[in-house]
């Protein structure tokens, strides 16, 4: 029964989701009441997490978990309790800070790369939710991403990290104004 769940509830984004309105479904745990192999568990728990890139889509995607994995319990003769926890949201980058953030890193640099999309859970989501910001990846190198088990951070990035941010502080409040 839980492996039907944990299928189903891959289906949400392929078959609920709009395309152009981005959402992750992971299960990343899953966990039995025994631990012999030729008992059958009584109580299975799935954890796992959701991306969604706007709040009607997490909506949708907390609809859809709840329905899927009654549904499927019931199916089979069995009960599920689904706690949903809502945690990250997604960071949104505001347009107008971003745009700054770049232009200071291309007078530092001379230069500024486009970021691709990240679907990963952030703190700083909860930041830009209540004020404009912007998340920048200052750059480090040929490593792992931030969050992975493998980051390795490159102290080479310090100093033009650290200009990145006086240059930031320079231009928002120059002295004498």
């Amino acid at each position: 029964m839980a492996a039907h769940a944990v299928t189903a509830l891959q289906s949400i984004v392929s078959r609920n989701a709009d395309p152009i309105d981005r959402a992750v479904v992971s299960i990343t745990s899953f966990e039995t009441s025994s631990h012999a192999f030729n008992v059958i568990p009584q109580k299975v728990e799935i954890m796992g997490t959701v991306r969604t890139m706007s709040p009607q889509m997490r909506d949708l995607t907390e609809k859809r978990v709840v329905e899927i994995c009654e549904g499927i319990a019931r199916t089979f003769g069995g009960v599920a309790r689904v706690d949903y926890n809502r945690n990250y949201p997604a960071m949104v980058n505001s347009p107008e800070q971003t745009a700054f953030a770049a232009d200071v890193a291309r007078s530092i640099s001379g230069q500024c790369a486009e970021a691709p999309l990240v679907m990963g859970g952030e703190d700083f989501a909860f930041m830009l939710e209540e004020r404009p910001g912007a998340y920048i990846l200052v750059g480090n190198g040929d490593t792992a991403m931030v969050h992975h088990p493998e980051y390795n951070f490159n102290d080479e990035a310090i100093p033009a990290g650290c200009s990145w941010w006086a240059e930031i502080v320079e231009q928002r409040m120059p002295v004498g104004n």
